[in-house]
């Protein structure tokens, strides 16, 4: 019992919830150069199209789930979606991260590994955008698509473990 008054402790509820509102902060932040790096690694590789993930994701779930909407509507909701899924990632990087201390991870990292979660999460043949039908599958996929993928969560992870940092050092 002693245990769990601990866990309810003022201290303890206001850490958690300054590391998830740094963490949701840091994954907004994130999810803007995310956008901007897919664009510009689709442009290059002459796939730009195909960069447009959230619009893309939003149709095929609204399909799945019996709900058309127009294209307007995928991008509005595919914005909506996008800052969501940045927040939580956000979270979820730094629940972990002031667990174990932010000096014991060091940012390439936790990047890298936050990163690769996120591909797998989306991308991989277990993947939501994978199984949705949003993207191809992995075997049918051309290396550049793979390569806006990565592009699209390294950018974000590697973007939201420096603003964690950054925003940490201020609050």
């Amino acid at each position: 019992m002693a245990g769990a008054a601990k866990v309810t402790e003022p201290t303890t509820i206001s850490n958690v919830a300054l590391t998830v509102t740094r963490g949701v902060t840091a994954g907004w932040i994130a999810g803007i150069p995310q956008v901007l790096a897919a664009q510009a690694g689709g442009h290059v590789l002459g796939i730009r199209e195909r960069a447009d993930i959230g619009p893309r994701f939003i149709r095929r779930a609204a399909e799945h789930a019996g709900r058309p909407l127009s294209p307007s509507m995928h991008w509005l909701l595919a914005g909506v979606f996008h800052f969501e899924y940045a927040a939580m990632w956000g979270a979820v990087y730094a629940l972990p991260v002031e667990r174990l201390g932010t000096r014991r991870v060091p940012p390439l990292l936790g990047s890298a590994l936050l990163g690769g979660v996120i591909y797998a999460a989306a991308f991989s043949p277990l993947g939501a955008a994978t199984r949705t039908g949003a993207e191809r599958a992995t075997e049918e996929r051309p290396a550049r698509e793979s390569v806006v993928h990565w592009l699209a969560a390294l950018s974000f992870s590697l973007t939201n473990d420096f603003a964690y940092h950054w925003l940490r050092e201020r609050w």
